[in-house]
């Protein structure tokens, strides 16, 4: 049995994501960050960017990738990361950037570099605050303000904009080169709206920098009513948790992988209880996943469980983690929730599902819906409410009801009222999340279904209807390019239902339960599909649980329906043809992405070579630009099936592109060149390939598969071997060659 006490915990919630490698999800997010660099990278005036989220929801991680993708397009980086000393005064704030503007672009070599007179003699000017005499070596104006003004201890002096925006223009045309200033902590700024206004004044004329602020919902007013308004200038990013288990599954995987454990070994992935346990938990918030499983690894590795699993021990370690962190006892709120009876924390957790956008008679209309009186009446509903107002537990802000914790107290509600077996989350989201939930829960407690239904989405902004009747058209044989099908929004139910046609692609129809709620107040329509095609009928079933759902819906002022249709499968070809041809290319790439992550894993996990050579073919064809992993995969797949020049395009550009250190791409190309009988260039790459992996600890060098060749009757004999490590495996493959070579 595997000893984890020799190992490095690897969850570590304490800090954000610096290392590419170990970044999970975000796709959507990256695609725009990557979007906006490529712009600016052109454009004489660059589109900003703003990440919007709570706190602990991933900005700062999400802020360090886009940091690593700027570098990767030569930008000049500024990290600029806020505190409250910051705000004080304007020579303080504009000081910290400049400083970091001009620091960050010695380090290019301009002015000579940080070895060069200009940099040192700036270094005395800021330090000391007196300004030499010559100034051959002081091109900068802001610097000899600043000297002044401190030596002078006038701190409240304003700033010079004139020539600060000279200097800033001077310092561009030196480093010939885009400069990105990146700010962490922008709440900071809502501490002083005139910084704010001279950073617009500033910055918004100036080519070639590009801003990118973090913050919370909070900053968003003040910067939209300073920037007035911020879509113009600003591109605003949403980040949140986690929505897909899946997402959540790889946050778990990578983290063990990167230290050499084969993450099955010490969690049950196979199920995928376990997952959507710690993904309901925690919210999908990257921070509390993290907590969790820090905390369970050191159970496993106390030797206190053989695994990592979720239960009430987990929970109070969790909590007791988070009391460490603050003083419970300078939180009253906190005290008043563990008094409450499991009673009145359920009540809280209905009445707080959709923390600040839903009102009471809105929560009440979905639950009645739903479960009838089953949980709660709403007479005593309604009494608990009062009794939340009256505790300063929950308010009511403009007709919503609102928790009146903060994101530390919402944390640990939830842990504790976990621990007295009460589920509780605070979603903040609109009143759909909430019908989505109770929805899902619902058909879960159904009991004549063999399985639970596969859940499409919830959505009241988009026409399924339309979607589907273009698929049916093109069924019927008539023009499949009349017209770009696959242009509709939103862009993941369009890859749900393109992934269920594929699933599909041996059956003539998909079973879909479609559940139509209409109220004054909300229209939405949500969609299951079944997994299995064999249960129909009791799939069909579903229906009678909602007969008297729509009595008391009417009861309430709206309708629901339930439906039961069958969906015409599209044909695999006719279908790829769809997908090719579309106008849509940020469609077309995320569906090449999906492909290029699903033929890892059925070649990988599934060891089905045939599905993964679809995936991979239908990748490609959609998207020949693919990047990352995702290149150096299907690479490594094709030349795997023999098929070197695919490979060869595929490997040369994934060296140029891939995430991380091109170790493992160069090892690919040595082993392709090996195969192609050129040894010569095979020991090239290979050597290539031990100096970049020689640099990295071995939990980074552990690859999923790798293949090695092996001296065979004076031949070169190619075996895969799985959860290799990489440099070994490279050390061998040279001195197999070199062998080979000299004999």
């Amino acid at each position: 049995m595997t000893d984890y006490s020799k190992f490095s915990n690897p969850f570590d919630f304490a800090n954000p994501v610096s290392d590419s490698a170990l970044f999970i999800g975000r796709e959507k997010e990256m695609e725009e960050i990557k979007y906006y660099l490529d712009q600016a990278s052109k454009a004489p005036r660059p589109i900003n960017i703003a990440i919007i989220g709570p706190r602990a929801s991933g900005k700062t991680s999400l802020l360090n990738m886009c940091e690593i993708e700027a570098t990767k397009r030569e930008f000049c980086t500024v990290r600029v990361d806020l505190d409250e000393d910051d705000v004080k005064t304007q020579m303080g704030f504009f000081f910290k950037i400049f400083d970091g503007i001009f620091s960050s672009v010695c380090e290019t070599g301009a002015y000579g570099g940080k070895e060069g007179k200009t940099y040192d003699t700036y270094l005395d000017i800021v330090n000391t605050y007196t300004i030499p005499d010559e100034k051959t070596f002081c091109p900068l104006l802001f610097p000899l303000q600043y000297a002044r003004v401190m030596g002078s201890e006038k701190y409240s002096a304003p700033l010079s904009d004139h020539n600060f925006k000279k200097d800033l223009v001077k310092i561009r045309s030196e480093v010939n080169r885009p400069i990105i200033v990146l700010f962490d902590e922008g709440n900071i700024l809502t501490k002083s709206r005139v910084h704010l206004e001279k950073l617009r004044n500033i910055f918004m004329n100036i080519p070639g920098y590009m801003l990118v602020i973090t913050g919370t919902t909070e900053l968003f007013p003040l910067i939209d009513e300073i920037f007035s308004p911020i879509v113009r200038q600003f591109k605003r990013i949403i980040v949140g948790g986690f929505k897909d288990n899946k997402e959540t599954e790889e946050c778990i995987k990578k983290p063990l992988k990167t230290i050499g454990i084969e993450p099955s070994d010490i969690f049950d992935f196979k199920t995928f209880k376990d997952v959507m346990e710690i993904h309901d938990l925690s919210g999908g918030r990257p921070y509390e996943i993290q907590l969790i499983c820090h905390k369970l690894f050191q159970r496993v590795q106390t030797k206190r469980a053989k695994k990592m699993k979720l239960d009430l021990n987990i929970l109070e370690d969790v909590r007791k983690e988070l009391e460490i962190s603050q003083s419970i006892i300078a939180r009253p709120i906190l005290i008043k929730i563990r008094n409450l009876t499991k009673s009145q924390l359920s009540a809280l957790g209905t009445l707080c599902h959709c923390d600040g956008k839903a009102s009471f008679d809105q929560i009440w209309a979905i639950e009645y819906i739903l479960n009838d009186e089953r949980a709660w009446k709403k007479d005593i509903l309604s009494k608990e409410l009062q009794f939340f107002i009256n505790e300063n537990i929950i308010e009511i802000k403009e007709g919503m009801l609102k928790f009146c914790g903060d994101d530390f107290d919402k944390i640990y509600t939830k842990y504790f009222s976990r621990e007295q077996r009460v589920p509780l989350i605070f979603s903040e989201s609109p009143p759909i999340v909430f019908w989505q939930t109770k929805l899902t829960s619902l058909l879960e407690r159904f009991k004549g279904l063999e399985g639970f239904p596969g859940y499409v989405t919830s959505r009241s902004d988009f026409s399924f209807d339309n979607i589907i009747s273009k698929m049916k058209h093109i069924t019927t044989g008539q023009d499949m390019l009349d017209g770009d099908v696959l242009v509709e929004e939103p862009f993941m139910l369009v890859l749900d239902l393109y992934f269920l046609m594929l699933d599909y692609s041996d059956s003539k129809s998909i079973p879909i339960i479609r559940i139509h709620l209409d109220l004054p107040w909300l229209t939405v329509q949500s969609f299951f599909y079944l997994k299995d095609p064999k249960d129909t009928d009791s799939f069909k079933s579903c229906l009678s649980i909602f007969q008297d759902s729509r009595k008391r819906a009417n009861e309430v002022g709206g309708d629901l329906i339930a439906e039961f249709e069958e969906i015409e499968v599209v044909p695999m070809e006719v279908l790829a043809q769809m997908v090719e041809h579309s106008d849509n290319e940020v469609l077309r790439k995320l569906i090449a992405d999906r492909h290029a992550n699903q033929m890892a894993v059925e070649y990988i996990e599934n060891y089905n070579v045939e599905r993964a050579l679809l995936h991979a073919n239908l990748a490609c064809r959609y998207y020949q630009d693919i990047e990352g992993f995702g290149c150096n995969n299907i690479g490594y797949l094709f030349m795997a099936q023999g098929d070197l020049d695919k490979a060869k395009t595929l490997l040369e550009r994934a060296v140029f592109c891939y995430e991380g250190s091109p170790g493992l791409p160069n090892y690919n190309l040595g082993i392709l060149e090996a195969k192609a009988g050129n040894l010569n260039n095979a020991l090239e790459k290979i050597n290539l390939c031990i100096k970049q992996s020689d640099v990295l600890p071995k939990a980074m060098r552990i690859c999923g598969c790798l293949i090695v060749p092996k001296i065979v009757d004076k031949k070169l004999n190619f075996n895969e071997i799985r959860d290799a490590d990489l440099l070994e495996v490279a050390i061998e493959a040279k001195n197999n060659i070199e062998s080979l070579l000299n004999n």
